[in-house]
């Protein structure tokens, strides 16, 4: 009798037994399967983010090369202002006449304007202007105390080094943001024109930024030898 009851107890923790393994494994199965759906699903995710990523870090850098060559530019208008708001843009007047003052005295001093346009492209190396896209323009503004503006050269108010481009700060602009109060004054304004062509020249990037992108950069400097001067009389 003991020995049945012995083995009816033997039974039962066998089943016990097995039923103990089968819980863990079946925990341990859906333990497994849920990691593996995360995995997947964190697999899914950056498949998603990985284009937007790459195209956002491309267009960033993209950015960043454009950046870099337009203060390039900057620096070069900078450079060829402040260098030349030394010199004069006129050649001595007719008599009678006043250059700074008289858009009929045509006494523009042709060599300031070559110089000008020539410091911008040596202030910008290593960067090249295309003669068939780019451009450098010189101006030149002489301010009387009443706002009146005259701008120089005499013939087209705007001196370009490759005639690929008008320059995009008109005579009225400029008076527009001059101050009434200010004393007669000249003025110098250095443009440039470039065309940007994408580095990375990535097919996502193009949809969205024009290849090339023209960039234009100026500087305007003080130029003391344009100010408004009385008309000197003949004698």
């Amino acid at each position: 009798m003991a020995r049945v009851e012995y083995k009816k107890k033997q039974k039962v923790s066998m089943r016990l037994v097995r039923f103990v393994r089968t819980l863990l494994r079946n925990r341990k199965t859906k333990a497994g399967s849920s990691a593996a759906t995360r995995r997947a699903q964190s697999l899914v995710e950056f498949a998603v983010f990985l284009p937007i990523f790459i195209m956002l870090v491309s267009g960033i850098t993209e950015f960043g090369f454009m950046l870099n060559y337009y203060l390039t530019l900057l620096d070069g208008t900078r450079e060829s202002a402040r260098l030349f708001s030394n010199f004069t843009p006129f050649e001595e007047p007719p008599t009678g006449q006043n250059c700074n003052f008289d858009g009929d005295a045509n006494c523009d001093n042709e060599a300031f304007y070559q110089g000008a346009a020539a410091a911008v492209i040596d202030a910008i190396e290593p960067l090249e202007l295309d003669p068939a896209a780019d451009d450098v323009i010189i101006s030149v503004f002489s301010i009387t105390e009443d706002g009146s503006v005259s701008r120089f050269p005499s013939d087209t108010g705007e001196w370009r080094w490759y005639n690929n481009h008008a320059s995009r700060l008109s005579t009225e602009e400029i008076a527009s943001r001059l101050n009434t109060n200010a004393p007669a004054t000249g003025a110098l304004l250095v443009e440039v024109f470039y065309d940007y062509h994408q580095v990375l020249k990535l097919p996502w990037l193009l949809v969205f930024v024009s290849d090339p992108v023209t960039l234009h950069a100026y500087s305007i400097m003080p130029l003391s030898a344009a100010e408004p001067t009385p008309t000197p009389m003949s004698p």
